[in-house]
């Protein structure tokens, strides 16, 4: 499986895993486009997965965070085309950074994974 699509299922496992959080304990997003756990902290591991993913998140640069903010962890699913257009970005540029931001996304995703064991 390539980097990309391996960032993009550890994704979507992020916004299945939300599903079984009480809305109270959901993450949330900041001014800087970094996502901030509730204060509780639960050892279920469903939780402990999402920390990690958000962890990963934070580790990238604004605009790489921002991408995938608005496309994977939004509430609507935009499509690319909606992302970039949003944003303001070209599409050469917001594919570049897609890219960029899955691969640095997935790198500090294993980062903490190495921490936790």
């Amino acid at each position: 499986m390539s980097k990309c699509k391996e960032a993009e299922r550890l994704l979507f496992k992020y916004n299945t895993l939300l599903l079984s959080l009480p809305k109270r304990s959901m993450p949330r997003r900041t001014e800087q486009n970094e996502l901030r756990l509730t204060k509780k902290i639960s050892e279920e591991p469903a939780y402990i997965e999402i920390k990690r993913i958000a962890e990963a998140i934070n580790k990238l640069n604004s605009d790489q965070r921002e991408v995938l903010l608005a496309k994977y962890m939004s509430r609507r699913k935009l499509t690319n085309i909606e992302v970039y257009m949003s944003i303001g970005w070209s599409e050469s540029h917001y594919y570049r950074l897609k890219k960029a931001a899955l691969e640095g996304f997935l790198m500090a995703y294993e980062a903490e994974q190495l921490v936790f064991i």
